[in-house]
């Protein structure tokens, strides 16, 4: 385990090294053709294909498989015995930013999309195609920042529309910019080790990772929930993408 200090942000190598091989056999079963043939796409038409393939992944439960691979590590972390679990992830295949600007999602902290995420936590696993150029940003310590002070700006997403096929994999039909209050200047990039995963708090900025490579970076990514930081009265109930419940037990 890496701990990059004051930014609690931590990189977990994973026991099974199977299992981003076999995340990578399901993608790939979506995306058989070259890059630039998914670059040719209108954003509808690609974010079908993501969809189909995010959905196939869930199907195989790769959310609890990579918790229970993680699980010691994960309970060391949050220092509980434990934590409830996000009921989809979200699979990232970010597009070249030459082809569209609306491949990856702005920065952001969980806290801006849903009430009690200020408590969850986000872990990411890097898949392919990922390097220090395009890999995930984030702005160290600045979980440490409130919500009080952090000036945002709310505005209808032109291309994202509520329950669409790119809401459900994860685009904002309502984004909020960060427009004050957090130096974007002190970004730093997530470069997580292969066969590993990082988990950092949901209140940790991030975002911002543009892919200014040839091929399609893929990632999946989802949240977790300590225990006692869970309260149904707050949460999120439901999960939009699936229609399951938002959180469930591991």
């Amino acid at each position: 385990m890496i701990h990059l200090k004051d930014s609690e942000v931590k990189f977990i190598k994973h026991k099974d090294e199977a299992l981003l091989i076999n995340l990578r056999q399901v993608i790939n079963e979506f995306f058989p053709n070259d890059s630039s043939y998914y670059s040719s796409l209108s954003n509808e038409d690609y974010r079908l294909i993501v969809h189909e393939a995010q959905e196939a992944i869930n199907e195989k439960d790769f959310t609890r498989i990579i918790c229970l691979d993680l699980q010691k590590e994960i309970l060391s972390y949050i220092k509980e015995e434990s934590f409830l679990i996000q009921s989809n992830l979200y699979l990232r295949a970010v597009r070249s930013v030459s082809t569209q600007d609306t491949e990856s999602i702005n920065w952001h902290r969980e806290s801006f999309y849903g009430p009690n995420m200020e408590k969850s936590i986000n872990i990411w696993t890097p898949i392919e195609n990922i390097d220090k150029d395009n890999t995930l940003n984030f702005i160290p310590e600045s979980q440490q920042i409130p919500d009080d002070e952090i000036k945002i700006q709310q505005e209808d997403d032109l291309i994202t529309r509520k329950g669409s096929t790119g809401n459900k994999i994860g685009f904002l039909y309502a984004p909020k910019k960060i427009i004050g209050g957090v130096d974007l200047n002190s970004k730093a990039p997530m470069v997580v080790p292969y066969h590993s995963s990082s988990i950092f708090p949901g209140n940790l900025i991030h975002g911002a990772g543009r892919n200014n490579a040839s091929k399609i970076r893929f990632s999946v990514d989802f949240r977790i929930m300590p225990l006692s930081a869970y309260d149904p009265s707050k949460s999120k109930q439901i999960h939009l993408a699936s229609g399951k419940s938002y959180f469930e037990p591991l």
